[in-house]
């Protein structure tokens, strides 16, 4: 007859109340067994699980036990006896797992430097939330995964099925995000205030040094030599060198890429009559990548001038430049008129047109203005290197010399020349920036909108309310900006470079 094995595991808690005492006082003791067959003692793969479980269920055990008397323990010390204190049930959601156990709740005194309770006070339902918990959960889990899936992960990592369900967890995540964005928005009007700005962002009299900088460009002759080098002809340099938009010192700047990224928004009702006619509605989410000196910052929030608000007031904390500030744009007038509208004060404000949205707008536009593809692709090997030159004047009158029977949509033509126009200050020369070694492109921003937004909230038809949407991106940055632990064990933020660029 096969013989049966036990697995035990006992996990104890000692305190020491007096250190002169010989024997410790035990706080927490947590004992679990399970009987099992010789055949499951003969599988590697079911020993480690059983006595994993177990394990879990002892910590756990110990772990209420301890709480549950160090919770006694002070009651006594506050009251003098148990008579005039109330029991209460504290729940604890835990890297452990969900545990509870009885608080003891010392009556309201006349001394209110006196806490009813050595633990946080918890509200209805609520459940404590440790920071191992939120490390495992947040940063390991619904910043990648769906909450169900995210759930179920912890879960079973804890050997504790269904304990924290996918609902909850989306609710934490949601109201992590939220905490996280009060916190960034008490903290940007903190510093701007202390810097001699108005909460909303405008100079004061204590902010002249950061109006009264001055741009730190690259030498003349530097750019000079850049330009001969790059330039496909000689009589294409004095137009080069006429580009409005200056060459800045790398090691003395801040670039910065600014652009929405949208997801589909949740609906207030569903009807399936109006399913199929009407377009789903979009929530966005404005993301700015911050880099200086190979150091990167991700900041997020709802709006542009929000953001533009927490991008200053990161600027200022981190004592970097005003005057170097170059913001890398994908064209949308909203978005240089907003923050042209935020940097009035800065005269050395520099804004640049990414390369790849100039160059995918070129070919839309042409594309629905042109007959045909080869006569498109053929004006786009004309029109593209007078652009990657820095030179505009060359392009718009290469499309002013588009003959008529080639046009198919005149408007779409006139639309390309006004967008060129308009964004004349934004397009500098890029071929002089690349071998500057300057950056031509908002790749990084983009990377950022996918690493935040994009790779969570754009799969498998997803939808999200603004709420939801926002709070979860907050989440997701405080993760990519290595701020996380931090944020989790003492809720505050350094506000500063901690990522790689």
């Amino acid at each position: 007859m096969a013989n049966n094995y036990k697995i035990k595991v006992q996990v104890e808690i000692e305190a020491c109340a007096d250190p002169t005492a010989d024997r410790p006082i035990k706080k927490g003791i947590g004992t679990f067994e399970q009987v099992i067959s010789a055949e499951q003692a003969h599988s590697i793969d079911e020993c480690e699980q059983i006595v994993l479980q177990t394990h879990y269920e002892a910590v756990r055990d110990a772990l209420a036990h301890h709480l549950s008397a160090v919770s006694r323990q002070y009651a006594l010390g506050v009251a003098g006896s148990l008579e005039q204190c109330q029991v209460k049930l504290y729940r604890v959601d835990g890297e452990v797992g969900r545990i509870t156990f009885d608080c003891y709740w010392v009556e309201p005194t006349n001394r209110p430097d006196i806490a009813p309770s050595p633990f946080p006070a918890l509200h209805a339902q609520e459940w404590y939330r440790t920071a191992g918990f939120k490390e495992i959960a947040l940063a390991y889990g619904t910043t990648e995964e769906s909450y169900r899936q995210a759930a179920d992960l912890i879960n079973r990592v804890r050997h504790q099925p269904d304990a924290t369900p996918s609902r909850t967890l989306r609710e934490n995540t949601e109201a992590e995000g939220r905490q996280v964005m009060a916190f960034l928005e008490h903290q940007a009007t903190n510093i701007l205030q202390a810097h001699g700005f108005t909460a909303q962002g405008v100079p004061a009299e204590g902010a002249t040094d950061c109006i009264r900088q001055s741009l730190v460009t690259l030498p003349s002759e530097r750019v000079e030599r850049a330009i001969q080098a790059c330039a496909p002809e000689p009589e294409w340099a004095a137009e080069m060198a006429r580009n409005p938009v200056p060459y800045e010192d790398p090691t003395c700047s801040t670039h910065i890429s600014l652009d929405d990224v949208g997801v589909k928004g949740q609906k207030a009702t569903r009807k399936r009559s109006d399913a199929s006619s009407q377009e789903p509605k979009r929530v966005y989410n404005t993301i700015a990548h911050i880099t200086h000196t190979g150091q990167a910052y991700i900041l997020t929030g709802q709006g542009v001038a929000r953001v533009l608000r927490l991008v200053l007031a990161f600027l200022l904390h981190n004592q970097l430049r005003m005057s170097n500030l170059l913001f890398f744009v994908d064209g949308q007038r909203a978005l240089y008129t907003t923050i042209l509208a935020a940097f009035p004060w800065l005269k050395t404000l520099q804004i640049v047109l990414d390369w790849f949205h100039l160059e995918k707008r070129c070919k839309e536009e042409l594309s629905r203005a042109l007959k045909g593809r080869e006569i498109r692709n053929s004006l786009l090997e004309e029109l593209l290197p007078c652009l990657w030159h820095g030179c505009v004047d060359r392009a718009i009158a290469r499309l002013q010399a588009v003959e008529p029977l080639h046009i198919k949509d005149e408007k779409a033509l006139s639309d390309l020349i006004g967008y060129l126009e308009r964004n004349r200050p934004y397009i500098p020369c890029y071929s002089v920036r690349k071998q500057l070694g300057l950056p031509n492109s908002s790749n990084r921003g983009e990377k950022a909108n996918d690493l935040v937004v994009s790779a969570r909230q754009k799969h498998n038809g997803m939808s999200w309310s603004k709420p939801g949407s926002v709070a979860l991106a907050a989440v997701t940055a405080l993760v990519r900006n290595g701020e996380y632990k931090r944020w989790f064990q003492t809720g505050i933020l350094s506000f500063a470079f901690s990522a790689s660029g």
